[in-house]
């Protein structure tokens, strides 16, 4: 099968690119062609096709908003971007003459960047469309249902207005105007109603879609596959410390964890593992005082066996987000490893950490209550060894790639089906 893959990023940035790298390779291996689709940034992975992708709204080095030195020039090709891009649809058009077409598109994370607008280009070639959700970019202007801190539904429904009314992108009134306009201007070209099939990872996500308006029989829930960069430990010998891995941004309530972990104050160390966003980490570190500057550490981005050797040696990880999260990858990748997960009850997380049995909830934002769920599982180091034998038996019987692939690809395959019968 040749399947076009396409996402803004192509390096490793965060969930979604992981997802993007292992299921290419994956299929790759499996005798698939894999032709990739995306935009020219320093430090993309090496492909065939990067002459076809595109030029960046900014300069090469420039991968996130917060970091791009608007000149005239980008400010118009931003724009494109955000809103319909003539220029994604022209490179695109080339990419699949040049390939004589493609069985299936398969689609992640475009926005502000390639633009939707590359649905029509598929679409004029024949092609059938996926489009795979990792947040709430649908039904929200901001992406994560959260304003003020806390989570918003106003827009879901279609009144994106009210993105632009409390400034909900950056707190930046014209980015704020920007996106509202693309979510107004994608829908009534009627874009998504050209997609064949919406992949989401957990129900919560299906639901929140559902409630916006889109159609319940083409949004699929596909777990999101983990895959082992080490051996797993089966001596269970862990360390003395607790570790946060992730996105290190607002909405994943890492202030909170801070709190909690001061407020109880145990004899270990909290590692928090990620990239910053929007000066964040800075942020976090005002927070700490003096009795926990020693042990409250800050790695940087972490990859492959350096992370996976942190995850594995942990007692557990603490997931506290405060927006809606969609199912994170970083609780399967703990279970992988034999460590439970201490996870907030919000969003998709319920769905994935068994209470009790493979970790613990804990109330979102709750300083409190994450502080005696902290002390409870410090504990019982015995419960601590059973959970993280559950959560590792449920990722091996129902998450590892080969299951989650083969249910991708079933997909692929009805959903290329009824579009030859249409």
């Amino acid at each position: 099968m040749k399947i076009v893959f396409c996402n803004k990023y192509f390096f490793l940035n965060g969930g979604t690119e992981k997802y993007l790298y292992d299921v290419m390779n994956y299929l790759s291996e499996k005798g698939h062609s894999i032709i990739p689709f995306s935009v020219r940034y320093a430090g993309s992975w090496l492909s065939p096709y990067q002459d076809y992708f595109l030029e960046p709204p900014g300069n090469p080095e420039q991968t996130h908003l917060g970091n791009i030195r608007f000149s005239s020039a980008n400010i118009v090709r931003f724009l494109d971007r955000s809103l319909y891009s003539f220029e994604a649809k022209a490179k695109l058009n080339s990419l699949l003459k040049a390939e004589h077409g493609a069985d299936i598109a398969y689609i992640l994370n475009i926005y502000n960047y390639m633009s939707p607008s590359i649905i029509h280009t598929f679409k004029q070639h024949r092609i059938p469309v996926i489009v795979r959700l990792g947040d709430y970019h649908l039904i929200c202007p901001n992406y994560s249902l959260l304003r003020n801190s806390k989570p918003c539904a106003l827009c879901i429904r279609g009144q994106y207005h009210y993105g632009l009314k409390y400034r909900c992108v950056k707190n930046h009134l014209a980015a704020s105007l920007v996106r509202v306009a693309a979510m107004y201007l994608q829908r009534w070209l009627g874009l998504y109603q050209l997609v064949d099939a919406f992949v989401v990872p957990c129900q919560f996500m299906k639901t929140k879609l559902v409630e916006g308006g889109f159609p319940e029989k083409r949004i699929h829930i596909l777990r999101s596959p983990v895959i082992s960069t080490i051996e797993v430990n089966s001596a269970w010998h862990k360390k003395k410390y607790i570790v946060y891995f992730g996105r290190i941004s607002y909405e994943k309530g890492i202030d909170t964890l801070i709190g909690a972990f001061q407020k109880l104050n145990p004899p270990i160390d909290l590692y928090i593992i990620g990239r910053s966003y929007d000066g964040e980490e800075e942020r976090l570190r005002s927070l700490i005082e003096p009795q926990a500057i020693n042990r409250i550490h800050f790695l940087g981005f972490q990859t492959g066996q350096i992370l996976a050797q942190w995850i594995s040696e942990a007692l557990f990880s603490v997931v506290p987000s405060r927006w809606y999260d969609n199912a994170p990858l970083s609780i399967n990748e703990s279970f992988l490893y034999g460590t439970p997960v201490l996870g907030s009850r919000i969003g998709g997380i319920p769905e994935q950490i068994q209470d009790g049995t493979t970790g613990f909830l804990f109330e979102t934002d709750s300083c409190e209550d994450l502080m005696q769920k902290m002390e409870r599982m410090l504990s019982n180091k015995e419960q601590l060894i059973q959970m993280g034998k559950a959560g590792q038996t449920h990722v091996k019987e129902h998450l590892l790639i080969d299951d989650q692939m083969n249910c991708l690809m079933n997909l692929f395959g009805t959903v290329i089906a009824d579009y030859n019968r249409r």
